[in-house]
């Protein structure tokens, strides 16, 4: 092997596990986050929104969660989902994060806020049972926001802080720092996906023109505008089916 292809098996390998710890510290950060956030925080909202509305006890929601009954059964079942949703949430944000700008404070504010509106958007509609029974549907909605919302702001809080180099995931023995990679084992066919897009942007980046065209100052700005484009969508589809349920 010359020595020009080892110094480039040994960039790529170095390349690798470092990004192989980021995934593993934002994987650790919005496992535990869904958990607690989208599930726990998830099963506290329905709790409240139960007792709120005494007479909805028994209903199947659109979920398939039946109204007013606390079971093991569905309580594990919604941790799972909060889980799952926790790892769409990272494979999500790994592909984005580099496109925050401004100070932290606005990074975690848009962070937050514009997740809250996107599943806002997807969750509320008038024509089901979660919103449209309820007393006052603003309640349910300011709830179901507020869940992906305060995921994601603390995701990126809490990632950051454990991606770093000082962070855990930067300094711990390589084996025991990926093995929060097996929690993907369930949504296999994500990881893949992510080590394609990986793959695919360092392979581009080694070359001159790609690396010209990766660098370009535009090229973030019209990502920027496609989710400032997708972010006035859900905007105008939430507040229209807001409207309705009122």
């Amino acid at each position: 092997m010359t020595a020009l292809a080892a110094t480039t098996r040994d960039r790529w390998q170095a390349s690798a596990e470092e990004a192989a710890r980021r995934l593993a510290g934002m994987t650790t950060a919005g496992a535990l986050l869904g958990v607690v956030v989208g599930g726990v925080g998830g099963r506290l909202a329905m709790l409240l929104l139960a007792r709120l509305n005494p007479h909805l006890t028994g209903l199947t929601s659109d979920d398939g969660f039946t109204m007013g009954q606390f079971t093991v059964a569905n309580t594990l079942q919604l941790l799972g989902t909060g889980l799952q949703f926790g790892l769409l949430g990272v494979a999500v944000y790994a592909v984005l994060r580099a496109l925050m700008i401004g100070p932290r404070w606005f990074q975690v504010l848009t962070i937050g806020g514009g997740p809250a509106i996107v599943v806002g958007a997807v969750i509320v509609h008038p024509d089901g049972l979660d919103f449209t029974l309820l007393g006052s549907p603003w309640l349910g909605i300011a709830l179901f926001m507020a869940i992906p919302g305060v995921y994601a702001a603390l995701l990126t809080v809490l990632a950051e802080r454990w991606i770093c180099p000082e962070g855990w995931f930067g300094r711990a023995p390589l084996a025991p720092a990926l093995l929060p990679l097996a929690l993907w084992l369930p949504l296999a066919p994500v990881l893949p996906v992510l080590g394609l897009l990986w793959l695919a942007r360092q392979a581009v980046w080694r070359l001159p023109a790609g690396a010209a065209v990766l660098a370009h100052p535009s090229l973030p700005w019209i990502a920027r505008l496609g989710l400032i484009a997708i972010f006035v969508v859900a905007v105008v589809d939430l507040v229209r089916d807001a409207s309705a349920l009122m």
